[in-house]
This record gives C-alpha cells, sequence and structure tokens, in this order.
C-alpha cells in the first residue's frame, strides 16, 4: 500500500531535523522478500519505504522488533508519529485522515502476520508516487530570449514582461484570465488594447513606457476593470494630460503619475472616492483643483512641479457679470439632485448630465457649476483632507475654483482666508 503524504524525520540521537520542514513524500507498507536460498526458501520482512523528491531510491525502515512507537492523538487531524529504534528517528506524518487510518490499519494487519489483507507480497521494486506538478501562476520575464513563443500558462496570476523592448501587449496575454497582476514597465509600448480591460486586473503597472502616442484609452472604461483596479502606475510615460477615463476607476486606492508633463488635474477627480496615494511629482502642474478636499489622502506628492512663489491674486478685478448670468433649469435640477442627494442613473438620465453630476467642478458652497469662469490660481488651498502633502517648501500651492456668483458665500469665505 502507498499513500501520498508530508513528512519529517527527526533524529532523536542528535535532536536534529533530517528535513528542515515538511516535505511531499510517499510511504509505501510491504514485505521485501529476499532470494531463495539453497532448499529453496526464501525469507520475507516488513518494511515501510519513505520516498521524498530529494531521495527518489527511498529508504527502508523494518518493523518487526523495530518501532517502538506510534503516536496516534491526532489521527482524526490526519497526524500520526512512528517511532524507530534503528535508526533512532521519528517520522512525523502529515496526510489525508482516512488514507492515514488505512496505512496504519495496513501495518497493524502485517504485524499481526496477516499479510494477504492489503500487502504488496514484495516492495523490493516499488517507487514513489509521482508527484502532480504544480500550476504555475507567477512568471517574470527579463530575457527577451525568455519570452515564450508557445503562448503563457493559463493559469498565471501574477506576470512581469519588464526591459525587453516590448512595442505592444501582445493577444496572449488578454486572453489570461487568472491575471490579476501584470507589470510591462521599461518597454517601448505606445498603445494599450481594448481586450486588456476584460481581465480584473488588481495591480497594473506601464511605467516607463511610450503612452504619449497613444490617443485612445477605451480600455479604461471597462466595467471589469473599473470594479477590480486597485493600483495603477502610468509613471513616466512622457503624458501631456491627465487621461480622462482615470477619474472612472472609483476604487482604485494608488496612482501613480509622476515624471510626467501633465499641466492641469480634471475637477471631476473628486470621484475617485477610494483613492489614498497619489503620486504627481515632476510634472509641469501649476494649481490643483479644489476638488481634492472632497477626497481623503493619505499621501500627495506635488514635489518639482511648476509652483510659482507667493503673489497677490487679483481675485476682486474679475467681471462680476461673469458670475450672474442666469441659471438655466437642468442646472438647477442637478444641484439639486446634487444637494439633497437624489439617487439616479444612467437609465434614468442621459449620459450628458451623468457625467455632470459626477464630475463637474463645485463652489465652495457645495454648488455644482457648469460654464463657470475656472479662476486659475486663485486661492491658496489647505487641502485639509490630505494626510500628508510632499512638495517644495518655498512654494505655494494654488487651487483652480469656479465660483456660482459673485454674491457666494463660499467666495467671501475664500477671499477671508487669505
Amino acid at each position: 500500500m502507498k499513500i501520498l503524504c508530508e513528512t519529517q524525520v527527526i533524529n532523536r540521537q542528535t535532536q536534529t531535523n533530517k528535513t528542515p520542514r515538511m516535505v511531499k513524500s510517499t510511504l509505501a507498507v510491504g514485505y521485501h522478500c529476499t532470494a531463495k536460498d539453497d532448499s529453496g526458501s526464501s525469507k520475507k520482512f516488513l518494511e515501510i519505504i519513505h520516498f521524498t523528491p530529494q531521495n527518489k531510491l527511498g529508504t527502508r525502515y523494518k518493523i518487526y522488533n523495530n518501532v517502538e512507537k506510534i503516536f496516534t492523538k491526532f489521527l482524526q487531524d490526519g497526524k500520526a508519529t512512528i517511532s524507530f529504534r534503528e535508526p533512532a528517528e521519528n517520522l512525523l506524518i502529515k496526510c489525508d485522515p482516512i488514507q492515514l487510518k488505512g496505512f496504519l490499519q495496513t501495518l497493524k494487519l502485517g504485524l499481526e502476520g496477516k499479510g494477504s489483507i492489503n500487502l504488496r507480497v514484495n516492495i523490493a521494486a516499488t517507487t514513489g508516487i509521482p508527484q502532480k506538478s504544480q500550476p504555475k501562476i507567477k512568471m517574470t520575464i527579463t530575457n527577451r530570449g525568455d519570452y515564450p513563443t508557445k503562448g503563457f500558462p493559463r493559469t498565471l496570476k501574477q506576470l512581469t514582461v519588464t526591459g525587453i523592448q516590448l512595442c505592444k501587449v501582445t493577444f496572449e496575454i488578454c486572453t489570461l484570465k487568472n491575471l490579476t497582476v501584470l507589470n510591462l514597465s521599461y518597454n517601448n509600448i505606445e498603445k494599450i488594447p481594448l481586450e486588456l480591460g476584460r481581465l480584473s486586473l488588481t495591480q497594473l503597472d506601464i511605467s516607463n513606457n511610450q503612452l504619449c502616442a497613444d490617443k485612445s484609452w477605451l480600455w479604461l472604461n471597462s466595467k471589469t476593470l473599473r470594479e477590480s483596479l486597485k493600483e495603477l502606475d502610468f509613471s513616466a510615460n512622457k503624458l501631456a494630460f491627465f487621461p480622462r477615463p482615470l477619474i472612472k476607476l472609483e476604487n482604485l486606492v494608488t496612482l501613480k503619475l509622476n515624471n510626467n508633463l501633465i499641466k492641469r488635474l480634471p475637477f471631476g477627480i473628486r470621484r475617485m472616492h477610494s483613492l489614498r496615494y497619489l503620486n504627481m511629482s515632476s510634472n509641469q502642474l501649476e494649481s490643483l483643483p479644489s476638488s481634492f478636499n472632497s477626497i481623503r489622502l493619505e499621501l500627495l506628492d506635488v514635489w518639482g512641479n511648476n509652483f510659482q512663489p507667493h503673489r497677490e491674486h487679483e481675485m476682486d478685478k474679475r467681471n462680476s457679470a461673469e458670475l450672474n448670468t442666469p441659471t438655466p433649469l437642468w442646472l438647477l435640477a442637478c444641484r439639486s439632485v446634487c444637494q439633497y442627494k437624489l439617487p439616479y442613473s444612467t437609465n434614468t438620465l442621459p449620459w450628458e448630465l451623468t457625467d455632470m453630476l459626477m464630475e463637474a467642478p463645485k463652489c465652495a458652497c457645495g454648488r455644482l457649476c457648469y460654464g463657470h469662469r475656472v479662476y486659475e490660481q486663485a486661492a491658496l488651498s489647505t487641502f485639509e483632507n490630505v494626510k500628508n502633502l510632499v512638495f517644495s517648501r518655498d512654494r505655494l500651492i494654488y487651487a483652480d475654483i469656479v465660483l456660482c456668483g459673485c454674491l457666494c458665500m463660499g467666495r467671501k469665505q475664500m477671499l477671508a482666508s487669505n
């Protein structure tokens, strides 16, 4: 009889482990018959053979008058220990409880001389049970010659292909349905195919590529990706603008856009309620949208941007007529939906209004604004919801704001704070 199990061997004399941890093994029990002598008779010995990946020939343990004790206190949990006299070793066994009970019962029958029951006649030539190969879930490729020509294992969950001058995301990668972590950094990728959005990725790293040439970001509109993605790295891609579909990644926790050429951030960033870590260092930002006060960030890194030294703003010199234009009815309706937190969906409202409710800037008083003038660097931002802010201390961060009217209390509060 043979069973597949995990074992560990401990030498009682030296108190050392012959195997540092439990290893996958095969245990076989049966009779070892010797060759016939001149009288035509042969002797048989009951043995246990212990096979491991490191010892494919197996270690043989005699049973008669050699088993000191069998510990079965935790047999219900699939654990047992056989203590041998020679060699002075303890064989710790971890196995399926039913199989382990059957193995020990067979051993007992052999010791009682009932060898016709579940015992091999001769185990002299027995071998271990072939170990099933584990499905491959991780793969790292850093050399062009290692790139698989026959496709990737379908069981992959983590794939890293970095520094091999890869020019595109291949169809084979987009069909790895189990993939959750994808790292394609330090390549020459210029465009992401729409099919990548079908994967339930939690981490995506496409840093140090050439995404500045990509004019379409439709793959980010995938519902599957929007729900699953937690970490995204677009750093060092020469991006001159903030990709608008990013604000729809409402479950995103970490976003890296450092070392690009981005000049402005959209007011719709307030839609990213799950965002906690945002790296915008080494870009060309001169100000940040006031909507940052709508999300709670653990870290906001804006070091190395184009923030200017302190200077007086000219808020009061703006044309107040621009702020007192008649408010259209549809905008009043949208403000009511936002103010009273009325439920809505794309099935009940046109998508244009849905996008505006989600992404349009808000006045300091909380009202939605649409078509209102953006006052660049109009007020010094305190960013009260940012726990850790990294920026150059000799520069001041100004905020882009909008006002719903010249008599707005929000405007007065801003002016008072400056």
